[in-house]
């Protein structure tokens, strides 16, 4: 009424103050209810998988009601620098995938978060991992993991059937079981010009690309018992015996036996171009640009050495991670959305070509029905990850230049390596 005065009492003045706050509480809560929960997702491209993301994106801002993904592709190519970049300005992705090569890097500058199987919906990590039959292991620190694999790959030897059955040699029955073999083998299917130099080679391996390299290193040091880096004791292992045995097979290759090397174009280009008789640095990925290319072909395990052990090529992963920088929600809804990828893997092995060892993918028509996967399967049951190092592209870097020094220098094995072995164990250090 007007003109009356007020009486204010304390016990009003809390009810007031109560009523106050309640409506504060409801429109904070309206409030973040309309606000929609942002996920930053960063993946490198594939282009038969790209299809596939956008629709487990649909499902799981459907199934997620306020939920908003933003959804990023970066070529492979520049992908790693991409995301060391915007880590480094606090403004990276919640949820990316890439490869176990840089796994230790980001475990190391603490980008990734661990694995969080209550939020991906599982009761313990058991469940989770017991679908597979291999995988975590490049995810996997200090009995922790921090991925969860959308891709578990490994490679094998394609031969291309003309070239071979034009020399007269059957892969099928011809194929070489060893590295000393293949020496000979690849001889017979190489055609040269009159100094002797390749017009065609025979088989050569990938010098090109110094992540490859580093990869098919590590498989031949594995096959004679030894890792490239005890990750154990962040120590090299370089300058040993089975190390040099490998560096001078690679010395032998090119510069006594003539078969290939590094001046020669890139062994993929040079197999899909129907110029190679053998080429060992595709996965199963590969048979689609066989059939692309119109390429006889048959897939056969990889050579061991005499005296080595039984190991194929090594393993490499693509992992689901989650952004350990990102707010505890977005984490677990990283995880959450990682659950929903991981469950298409039937589906992103049949429309992409992504394999991942789950019995559910072994399980569909694509795998059954494709005469080359249970090579694949078997060599990669054996298969062992690369050594993961923190500083790998520096790494890689040294061990391209110390193989150079021997294969287009010149230069003898054992003080290249002696050299290398330092090298190395300063980048481990820090130095």
């Amino acid at each position: 009424m007007a003109g009356r005065k007020s009486v204010v009492t304390r016990r009003g003045l809390a009810r007031g103050a109560a009523g106050i706050a309640a409506v504060g509480t409801g429109l904070a809560a309206a409030h973040v209810k309309a606000a929609p929960l942002t996920l930053k997702m960063w993946m490198h491209l594939h282009p038969p998988r790209l299809a596939i993301d956008k629709q487990i994106i649909a499902e799981f801002e459907k199934e997620n009601p306020g939920v908003k993904v933003e959804y990023q592709v970066f070529p492979p190519s520049n992908y790693p620098t991409k995301l060391l970049t915007a880590f480094a300005a606090g403004a990276g992705p919640d949820f990316f995938n890439w490869s176990s090569s840089f796994m230790a890097q980001w475990h190391h500058s603490g980008i990734v978060a661990p694995l969080d199987v209550a939020a991906m919906g599982y009761k313990d990590e058991k469940a989770l991992t017991s679908q597979y039959l291999s995988g975590f292991a490049g995810a996997e620190y200090g009995g922790a993991l921090y991925g969860v694999p959308s891709e578990v790959s490994n490679w094998c030897v394609y031969a291309n059937n003309k070239i071979w059955q034009a020399d007269h040699l059957d892969p099928a029955t011809a194929f070489p079981k060893t590295w000393e073999e293949m020496a000979t083998v690849a001889g017979k299917l190489t055609l040269r010009d009159k100094s002797g130099n390749p017009t065609r080679r025979g088989f050569d391996f990938d010098w090109a690309n110094a992540n490859i390299y580093y990869g098919t290193l590590s498989t031949m040091m594995h096959q004679l018992g030894v890792d490239i880096v005890d990750e154990a004791k962040n120590e090299a292992n370089l300058d040993t015996p089975e190390a040099r045995q490998v560096m001078q097979y690679y010395a032998d290759w090119v510069r006594t036996w003539k078969l290939g090397g590094p001046q020669y174009i890139e062994s993929r280009i040079a197999f899909l171009d129907g110029q190679m008789g053998a080429e060992g640095t595709f996965g199963i990925w590969g048979i689609p640009q066989m059939e692309k290319a119109k390429i006889d072909f048959s897939v056969h395990p990889a050579p061991r050495f005499a005296k080595g052990t039984n190991v194929g090529f090594d393993a490499y992963a693509f992992y689901m991670m989650a952004n350990a920088r990102s707010p505890k929600p977005v984490q677990a809804l990283a995880w959450k959305m990682a659950r929903a990828y991981v469950d298409h893997a039937p589906e992103l092995f049949e429309r992409a070509g992504l394999f991942v060892p789950r019995q559910n993918v072994i399980d569909t028509q694509a795998f059954k029905t494709n005469r080359w996967a249970p090579v694949f399967l078997d060599e990669l049951k054996i298969a062992k990850f690369s050594p993961r190092i923190v500083q790998i592209a520096r790494v890689e870097a040294a061990l391209v230049a110390a193989r150079d020094q021997v294969l287009q220098g010149g230069q003898k094995v054992g003080p290249v390596m002696a050299d290398l072995n330092r090298q190395v164990n300063q980048i481990l250090k820090g130095g």
